[in-house]
């Protein structure tokens, strides 16, 4: 009599023994795989972060160079009829005008007049841009609001522009994909009448 094992059992434990031998763990070409892959998707992560961020400080730089176009044409329409009496009285370039020299109207008993609001309005709206009252006079407490900031204010008749200029970091600019500074601008143009 002989005996005579199913086939099927003797299959299954011979397989079963194959995978145990050959397989015992992860290999380290999957392992490092799975960390390529990470660091490449940890790396456009960070891209994407510093994009971000470089986007917002531009978004910040134009709003603040908008508030002070409007606020220099809203000064200008407050005082409209000197504004319209001469085309020179609120012209300006920050980079090269001689500002005029400081006023206190403000406490006499009549106010200011229109010379001296124009006064007022060309020195604080230039603070914007240069140190006009002193404050940063050694250079440390005193700090433009935009980099490199140029407010030009020309005035033709009725027609007055504002351009108001800076310098950004921009890293698309330089040879190589290097960063390198380049100047944006902000034109506003507006008419005035009495």
């Amino acid at each position: 009599m002989s005996i005579m094992f199913a086939p099927s059992a003797l299959a299954s434990k011979a397989h079963a023994l194959g995978q145990q031998r050959y397989q015992s763990g992860v290999s380290m070409l999957e392992v490092l795989i799975a960390m390529v892959l990470l660091v490449t998707a940890l790396l456009g992560a960070t891209a994407l972060q510093i994009t971000g961020l470089h986007t917002n400080r531009s978004a910040y730089y134009r709003s603040q160079a908008s508030v002070m176009a409007y606020d220099i044409a809203d000064r200008i329409r407050l005082n409209a009829s000197y504004a319209l009496g001469d085309n020179d009285r609120y012209s300006l370039d920050t980079s090269s005008a001689a500002l005029p020299s400081i006023t206190s109207c403000a406490s006499t008993l009549n106010g200011c007049s229109e010379a001296n609001l124009r006064t007022i309005d060309i020195l604080e709206w230039s603070e914007h841009f240069i140190d006009v009252t002193g404050i940063g006079h050694d250079g440390n407490d005193y700090q433009a609001v935009l980099p490199g900031g140029v407010g030009e204010v020309t005035v033709s008749g009725s027609t007055v522009s504002v351009q108001i200029s800076w310098q950004e970091v921009d890293w698309n600019i330089g040879a190589g994909g290097n960063k390198g500074d380049t100047t944006k601008q902000l034109t506003l143009d507006f008419s005035v009448s009495n």
